[in-house]
């Protein structure tokens, strides 16, 4: 008995190992293999410096999608597919690290135990990682491969059958995985009022935005059955948040002759609307000119670009859930109650210091971030605070400043990339350790 005792002692389970250091040191060595990579001469079709190299790699592991030159220009086929795999592994490795972390702190996903399981307490077993893993792939690839035929059907027709797969595939990864890369230069521009694209892409990367939590929860929902609260809170604030948004990019943007105004009829410029207030929840694509832009729409963006998307999905920002915990919060103590509740649940102590961590730290990222580039840079101060939130909240939208940035700038976006990628997480991860949670329908945040 003792020394099973001290066998067991000397093998911690591999959560006990920091995790979000772990995820981490995931997320540099990646970054680093994939600029060596991109770096091959086989990988493009133009010259590209080590630093632009290091920052597409960062983008793409990070999926932000903020490019220093043109993806479809700057690099061969063989170069889109390198990019493609670390859009992928960054994305869905998140997503994983996501659900496994929620997991090993007492959560659960599913009364199905054959999807994924967890031991109790912190610990994660070998095996839970993997089924996990398996579960998080097959998902993704399933929703990528639907979103497949109906991209085909658009792009085969303009660039033939093996270009037109080509972007299909490209962008069906791109946007699930919330990435925001596009092989055309304009982004999708072209397709402002195109229906397939307007609807496609955009239910790939809120799925992928949403998480595998809340997708999972939708699965095995059956009638009678409470839904959980992560489920809830999410899918009413992407739906508010995006309804809102396009009501008011709508309204903002119709007398612009930049934007919606050169489109010729209502149904593109719904469209185009739609797809631009859905997209700054950590996407990235644009039908609409970002620097064209009134300043009024533009704080809309950042608005939405610091909120995100939901928990363990594969967006960023302080994420919906945070927002509703926070607003929950406040409008208890306008009321002048003691208790904050959402959706009738009592919002426990854990959970709101998580949403408060999560949002101070992404306020105080965001602020240095733009005093950064603002000294770096020479720009006004909406576009840097614009890229600055781009960045930290991986969006990868931009008002045209991002490829004319200095090597400090570079180095500023960089860092705010991985930093937005990662510390949200982290932070939520290391609350939840130091505090614990008893609740097995816990609000997850970050």
């Amino acid at each position: 008995m003792g020394h099973r005792h001290e066998h067991d002692h000397a093998s911690p389970a591999p959560w006990r190992i920091s995790p979000p250091f772990l995820l981490a040191a995931g997320f540099l060595v990646l970054i680093v293999a994939g600029t060596l990579l991109l770096k091959l001469p086989i990988a493009v079709r133009a010259s590209l410096s080590w630093g632009d190299a290091l920052f597409a790699a960062t983008s793409a592991v990070t999926v932000t999608g903020l490019v220093v030159t043109p993806t479809g220009a700057t690099f061969s086929i063989w170069g889109e597919g390198i990019i493609l795999v670390l859009m992928q592994v960054g994305g869905l490795g998140l997503m994983t690290f996501a659900v496994l972390a929620f997991l090993s702190l007492g959560g659960r996903i599913s009364e199905r135990p054959s999807l994924v399981a967890s031991r109790s307490g912190n610990e994660t077993d070998p095996h839970d990682v993997l089924r996990t893993a398996k579960a998080v792939v097959k998902l993704a690839l399933t929703l990528e491969g639907i979103a497949l035929v109906p991209l085909a059907l658009v792009w085969v027709p303009e660039h033939g059958w093996v270009q037109g797969l080509w972007w299909a595939l490209f962008h069906s990864v791109s946007a699930f995985n919330n990435a925001g890369f596009s092989l055309s230069s304009d982004s999708l521009m072209a397709y402002a009022g195109n229906p397939i694209i307007n609807t496609v892409i955009p239910a790939l990367y809120i799925s992928g935005g949403v998480g595998f939590i809340v997708i999972s929860g939708l699965l095995g929902y059956r009638p009678g059955q409470r839904l959980d609260i992560n489920v809830k809170v999410v899918l009413a604030g992407t739906l508010v948040l995006s309804l809102v948004g396009t009501v008011m990019i709508y309204l903002m943007e119709s007398g612009n002759p930049a934007t919606l105004a050169r489109l010729p009829d209502l149904a593109d410029r719904l469209w185009a609307s739609w797809l631009q207030a859905t997209t700054p929840r950590t996407a990235g694509f644009n039908s609409l000119d970002i620097a064209a832009l009134t300043q009024e729409t533009c704080l809309v963006l950042i608005l939405l670009m610091f909120v995100g998307a939901g928990a363990n999905g594969t967006g960023s920002g302080i994420k919906v859930t945070t927002l509703f915990v926070l607003l929950a919060a406040t409008w208890t103590y306008i009321r002048r109650r003691r208790v904050p509740t959402l959706f009738s649940q009592v919002i426990d102590t854990t959970t709101l210091l998580k949403a408060l961590s999560v949002t101070v730290m992404a306020v105080i990222g965001i602020f240095i971030g733009t005093l950064a580039l603002s000294i770096s840079e020479d720009a006004d101060l909406l576009t840097v605070a614009f890229e600055a939130t781009s960045a930290l909240g991986t969006v990868g939208l931009s008002r045209g400043l991002t490829p004319e940035l200095s090597g400090w700038g570079q180095a500023i976006i960089m860092a705010m990339m991985f930093v937005g990628r990662v510390c949200p997480l982290m932070v939520a991860h290391l609350v939840g350790s130091a505090f614990g949670t008893s609740q097995k329908d816990e609000l997850q945040i970050g």
